[in-house]
Order: C-alpha cells, then structure tokens, then sequence
C-alpha cells in the first residue's frame, strides 16, 4: 500500500506545475492575448492597443521607397536574411577561390562536402534581460566587449565567425508547465540563465517574462579550436551552460545532405523571426502554441525597432581571432570589462 507521503512525492511535480500555470493564468486576466489569424493582423492589434500606431502605420505603409525594417514586415524580414548571409559570404571569398581554378560548381560533391565538413553552427547565450532597452543594450554591450577581450588575447589559432544577434520573449512560467519532453532541455538552460541574469542585475528578481538575448552565426573553426579561444567565457558562475558544448555554445555541423548554399541561407534567417507566440523549445519548426499578451508583443517588435539600426547593423557582427600565443578569457574577465 502506497503511503500518502510517497502519493505526494510521487505527484508533487504534477502539483507544482499546476500552481505555476495558475499563478501565471492569474496575471494575465486583467489583459488580452494578441488576436487575429494572421500574423499582420495580431502585429496591428498589439501596436494599436498599447499606444504604438504610428509604428504599425509604418509597417503597414511599407513600400520600395520607405522600408520599414521591421521583422514583422515579411519583404524587410527577407532583406535583413540577405544582409546577414552577405556578410557571411564575404567572409568565405577566399575559401571559395580555392575551387576557383577548378571552374567552381557549386552544385559538385567536391566543393559541397569539402565546405559543409570546414564549417559550422554555432550558437551563444547572453542572457534573460527585462522588455526594455537599456537592459537589453547592457547586454549586447557585454558581449562585444566580451569578444574584443577575446580577439586581444594571445592564440595559436586563427578563424572567423560572422552570424547575428536574436531577441525571443521567454515566459519562465509557462515554459516550467509545458509537458512537452522537448521542453526540458530549455527548461534548465532559461533556469541558469535567469539566475546568472538576475545576479548581474539584468533582469528583476519578481519578472517571470524577459528577453532572452543570443546569437546564432557560421564559423570556420573547429569545436576544438573555439574551446581553446572561448575557454569559460560563455560560462555561467563557473558551470557549463546545460546540454551545450565544452565552450559554453552550441556547435554544431552543417547539414551533409544538403548543399552547402542552401545550408548558408538557412543559417541566415534563422535567428529572424516573426514571433507572436513563446516557443518553449529549441526545435526550428516549433511556431509554439502560447499567444503573447497585446503589451508583450508589442513591446518585442518596439524593442527591436530601437535597437536594431538602419539595415540591422546593430544586430550583425563579424570576427577574426588571429593566430598569435594562446591565452584563455575567463568570463570573471569579462564581468570585470564592464
């Protein structure tokens, strides 16, 4: 006969899943989720609720003469994509020009294998930051500085790496309810996060709703070598960030099966989203089922359309570490650079 102690034991996730998604049902009956079928019309009812015509106006007047630049814009979402992989591309001109002598087909196994095994996705974590933009801009501060102190160091190693940054709103909340299995994974990694996040006093102790600040960018490196040039920069309190690899990123291989073209223009939106919904897992495909509320998105699109510049050029970054005597960044250094 089951106790009712080991009962309670047994089912005490089950329980605290059901306060949280209580708790967080309760804070948002006093506003409305985003509505509409389409993704234009919950970006009009967010904008115009909160206050933010004039920024719709200029989405909705969109023309070949007056972009708006607005992710939430499907033509300027396309162009930002252009802007990253031609920054991308002209970092890979000289790789390319070895195939050059060849009469270069891009379409040969020769130069798709070659390209897609010397180069790879890799992923990094800033932090969780409160939906505003000096917080934000704290945090793409940190991590410029960061990877200048990196470039200044001593290394035998010598690659680039060229990508840009991504803003997603993170319901904590909500994402600890999901049953999806999938979801434990970024579970864990938004826990870290948020406790680092909050030390660093980028986020309030009380806020369960924050921007998660990260990059996603093409390499020429291998694991081994950002291991070396990273060390535990993208360490968060002296641990590893959950399930990533030994540098504290994400690295990860092109696609073998597909051409190398197609693989770069992937990665090139890939962190450029029209988001109206929280995704509660890291899967590409996951559109996520949570509609934000009217302030939330709207916030999200306001943020981006203050930080991100003309042509996005806030957003986008290139590096070179050169070849010179290894030393290793600590992320305490970094702290200390701000």
């Amino acid at each position: 006969m089951v106790s009712s102690y080991e009962h309670h034991k047994e089912h005490r996730h089950e329980q605290y899943r059901r306060i949280l998604l209580a708790m967080a049902g309760e804070e948002r009956t006093n506003e409305e989720h985003v509505s509409g079928y389409h993704v234009r019309q919950r970006v009009k009812n967010a904008l115009t609720h909160t206050g933010n015509s004039v920024l719709w106006h200029k989405i909705k007047a969109c023309s070949r003469s007056a972009r708006c630049q607005s992710l939430w814009c499907g033509h300027c979402r396309n162009s930002a994509a252009n802007a990253v992989e031609t920054q991308i591309r002209k970092r890979l001109i000289d790789e390319e020009a070895i195939f050059a002598g060849k009469s270069l087909d891009r379409t040969s196994s020769e130069f798709n294998d070659h390209m897609n095994a010397n180069h790879r996705h890799v992923s990094g974590y800033v932090g969780v930051f409160s939906l505003d933009q000096a917080s934000v801009l704290a945090g793409l501060q940190f991590d410029r500085k960061r990877w200048k102190k990196l470039k200044e160091r001593k290394t035998d190693r010598a690659f680039w790496i060229a990508g840009n940054y991504e803003m997603e709103l993170v319901n904590y909340r909500f994402l600890v309810s999901s049953l999806n299995t999938e979801s434990k994974k970024k579970q864990k990694q938004i826990a870290q996060l948020l406790s680092y996040s909050r030390d660093m006093g980028w986020i309030n102790k009380g806020d369960n709703v924050g921007v998660l600040l990260h990059w996603h960018a093409v390499t020429n490196a291998t694991e081994e070598a950002l291991e070396d040039v990273l060390g535990d920069a993208y360490w968060l309190d002296g641990e590893r960030l959950y399930k990533t690899s030994a540098p504290g990123v994400y690295v990860q291989s092109l696609h073998s099966n597909k051409s190398f073209d197609v693989n770069i223009g992937k990665m090139a939106s890939y962190a450029l989203k029209s988001a109206t919904r929280y995704k509660h897992t890291f899967i590409g495909s996951d559109r996520g089922n949570e509609l934000m509320l009217q302030s939330e998105l709207s916030g999200l699109i306001n943020l981006y359309h203050q930080i991100q510049k003309r042509n996005w050029r806030a957003l986008l970054f290139t590096h070179t570490i050169g070849s010179r005597e290894m030393t290793v960044l600590t992320n305490k250094e970094a702290d200390r650079s701000d």
